[in-house]
């Protein structure tokens, strides 16, 4: 009698890890599907911020020759007013 309760435990364990293996593998096919319909918007994201990184260098670059665009660049906090900054601190000496 014994026996058969160590074979019956066996297949009970047996069955125990198909079903957990099943529901892994489910979880593996849909987190594939997931990556595999996102991936094409993580590309098209990445190239949208190299564009706009490349823009901003170029309108930096562009701000070395041409000071007038830096009233514009110091608004949207892409480059610092030296001058302003540099006036508080020779004022508190």
């Amino acid at each position: 009698m014994r026996k058969h309760s160590f074979t019956a435990v066996l297949v009970g364990l047996l069955f125990v890890s198909a079903v957990v293996a099943a529901v892994q593998v489910l979880r593996l096919s849909f987190a594939t599907r997931d990556l595999r319909r996102l991936q094409p918007k993580i590309v098209e994201i990445n190239a949208h911020l190299n564009l706009a990184q490349a823009l901003l260098q170029d309108t930096m670059e562009y701000s070395k020759r041409n000071p007038a665009i830096d009233p514009l660049l110091e608004s949207l906090n892409f480059k610092t007013n030296s001058a302003a900054v540099a006036s508080p601190q020779s004022a508190a000496k």
